[in-house]
């Protein structure tokens, strides 16, 4: 998930950053309340790969984490079952 975000440093700008950011951020935030992850650690986890792909726009990462995240976290992701 953070590989994803992380790969867009040798990216150019205008390649969809923000959206993959944000996807990553909805889908942690659903297994965060499935409870299959920690928040405070899924966040660190992808402000690190958002600062190292674009360090030049630290809040907006934040505020697209942080809003992918709650938005995520209204839709648990349940694994029962699954490999």
């Amino acid at each position: 998930m953070t590989s994803q975000v992380a790969q867009c440093a040798a990216a150019p700008e205008g390649t969809g950053f923000t959206e993959k950011l944000n996807r990553a951020a909805y889908t942690a935030g659903g297994l965060v309340a499935g409870e299959h992850l920690e928040l405070n650690a899924v966040r660190d986890e992808l402000i690190d790969a958002a600062t190292h792909a674009r360090p030049w726009q630290v809040a907006r990462n934040e505020k697209t984490i942080d809003d992918g995240l709650a938005a995520g976290s209204a839709r648990p992701l349940r694994l029962e079952g699954r490999p």
